[in-house]
């Protein structure tokens, strides 16, 4: 979600200190918006949650807030531009394994092949003067067949959904029957991938439910655990890191009766 651009424009007439209410006056909108724009602003340009004299909470952004969300954003496209090359070098590197087992194993059977055919010709020319009889024949050679599908068969994405048995095997995983011959060598040598792939997925699921076992209602420390950065220093004091958590579940904060967020 992006930011509110009459969101920001309140926040810098209002002197970058800012309660849901003056945000909600000043641009136009109802409180809910207001507290929502408010939360993916701070989230994304780094402000911070304090208790405002009258007991409200109130939002501190630094007041070159829309430098750090250019330079978030470019970082953004920069990540997902270099996410799509990643995918193409990867698959390339993974089919690469492949290539060069098949081509070791033709240039080796081409390797025995050229012994055998040397061995027998040189025991057909040992032979030949031993019988005047043997005047037309010659060696028998030997060329190893290759049994099995054919080898360019092997490059092709469907190898594996085309056989009924290969289909039994290849459904271990959704993932797995995707692969072709090339990329299954790089699996089985290497695994099949990063086994963290969807960390966030599951860090988000727990924290989800962690809030709904709390009925909804949490403190920063109950949220703290499933988070790898915490910040330094006056984010962690301000409790920063609660903030794409209360974007993420449309929560908002609210101040204790000591004075505290929570």
């Amino acid at each position: 979600m992006a930011p509110d651009p009459n969101i920001m424009k309140a926040v810098e007439q209002l002197g970058y200190r800012v309660t849901v209410g003056d945000v909600a006056t000043k641009a136009g909108l109802n409180i809910n918006l207001a507290e929502q724009g408010l939360l993916v602003l701070a989230s994304d340009a780094g402000g911070h949650l304090q208790v405002s004299e009258s007991g409200e909470i109130a939002y501190l952004f630094p007041k070159n807030f829309r430098s750090i969300l250019r330079n978030k954003f470019l970082q953004l496209r920069l990540q997902e531009w270099w996410a799509k090359v990643w995918r193409v070098l990867f698959y390339l590197i993974r089919i690469s394994f492949g290539i060069v087992l098949l081509l070791s194993i033709v240039l080796m059977m081409i390797a025995i092949t050229i012994i055998i055919v040397s061995i027998n010709s040189s025991s057909d020319n040992d032979s030949r003067g031993g019988s005047s009889r043997n005047t037309g024949g010659g060696g028998i050679f030997f060329l190893p067949r290759f049994w099995g599908p054919d080898l360019f068969w092997f490059f092709s994405p469907d190898y594996y959904e085309s056989n009924p048995q290969r289909q039994r095997l290849s459904s271990v995983s959704s993932e797995r029957s995707q692969m072709n011959f090339l990329e299954a060598i790089f699996s089985f040598l290497f695994g099949d991938g990063n086994p963290n792939a969807d960390l966030e997925e599951r860090r988000w699921q727990d924290i989800g439910g962690a809030i709904r076992n709390s009925r909804g209602a949490v403190a920063a420390e109950q949220i703290a655990p499933y988070l790898d950065e915490l910040g330094e220093g006056y984010q962690r004091e301000y409790e920063d890191y609660m903030l794409p958590v209360l974007t993420k579940f449309n929560g908002h904060p609210e101040v204790s009766p000591a004075g505290e967020i929570r």
